[in-house]
């Protein structure tokens, strides 16, 4: 059976080496880099399945590489999980907006960081069905080919931010726990990190002008609802 295949851009030799360590000992084929050139050159190559990306990079900034690979393989499903050791929302909500699936705060355990790149791993990007479109006060949703329109206008969200928004509109009125949240959109059976969902609502209010309709509800999870 083919392994799968998965590029890991970390410039810190020591935690490149464990990363590597532990895709290879879970049956992956893994590939690390130093810096994001090698990177970029190995794409036009070989694509992976998953990246795994650090922030800070000696030769640039990891946001930037995030962008340029959705920007250029906007076509191909490739999960990608950013790393990054400083935990501060500015980089966390870039990354997000820029369509990282996910991101791990260092330091980080090689259980929680195997979990969840099969978590993203095991996700779908296509959502199936025919006349999938939902008509959410001035947002239009067209489920089948991913796109939400807010008073005509497209507005992009990435793969984890639309499923759940998904997720949300599904539930309307009702709330949504963290726990189904993480198991439906992550595939994670318990909260390694929930702060991740917290990150993912942020930027769906910001980007879709939905603060008044997406509401907290204090340690359960949340729910959508007409203004």
């Amino acid at each position: 059976m083919k392994k799968e295949l998965i590029y890991s851009l970390e410039d810190d030799n020591s935690i490149s080496e464990l990363i590597k360590y532990a895709l290879e000992k879970e049956g992956f084929e893994c590939v690390s880099f130093q810096s994001k050139n090698d990177l970029l050159e190995n794409l036009k190559q070989r694509l992976p399945s998953l990246i795994t990306l650090d922030i800070m990079l000696p030769d640039g900034n990891g946001i930037e590489v995030l962008k340029y690979i959705r920007d250029t393989y906007s076509s191909c499903d490739i999960k990608i999980i950013m790393l990054t050791a400083k935990a501060d929302e500015i980089n966390v909500v870039q990354g997000l907006n820029y369509g990282a699936d996910d991101y791990i705060s260092k330091p980080f355990s090689v259980l929680e960081f195997i979990a969840r790149v099969h978590a993203n791993l095991r996700k779908k990007s296509v959502i199936s069905g025919d006349n999938n479109e939902v008509v959410f006060d001035n947002l239009r949703i067209v489920k089948n080919k991913r796109i939400v329109y807010r008073e005509g206008k497209e507005i992009y969200l990435t793969q984890k931010e639309f499923e759940l928004l998904n997720l949300l509109i599904n539930n309307l009125n009702n709330v949504v726990d963290r726990e189904t949240m993480l198991e439906s959109v992550w595939g994670i059976d318990k909260a390694i990190e929930t702060r991740t969902i917290d990150m993912h609502i942020k930027s769906i209010r910001e980007k879709l002008s939905l603060n008044k309709n997406i509401i907290t509800v204090r340690g359960i999870g949340y729910k959508i609802v007409y203004p």
